[in-house]
């Protein structure tokens, strides 16, 4: 077995497809540029999202997934990598 083909990697490559699906997600929805967009991006203070943005957001999101984010939860989310972790540990359970 290589490298590439430990579960260990092939976990981190799903997360980086979350990342890469959601970066195209707000880029597209949003019309930020990818440039302008990292995991340490504060979503709502770097791209002054207010929480009716945010909340309609997470509803693509949610759709795009097909699952549920608990209210709660969102109000956890500031960071780009908070929300990929989020919906990557939702989809993996």
């Amino acid at each position: 077995m290589t490298d590439a083909d430990s579960p260990r990697e092939r976990m981190e490559d799903k997360k980086d497809q979350v990342y890469e699906d959601l970066l195209n997600m707000i880029t597209e929805e949003f019309g930020i540029s990818p440039t302008d967009v990292n995991p340490e991006l504060d979503i709502r203070e770097d791209l002054q999202f207010d929480s009716l943005q945010l909340y309609s957001f997470i509803i693509n999101v949610e759709e795009a997934y097909d699952i549920r984010i608990a209210d709660e939860l969102i109000d956890q989310v500031h960071t780009m990598n908070d929300l990929v972790d989020m919906v990557y540990d939702i989809i993996n359970k």
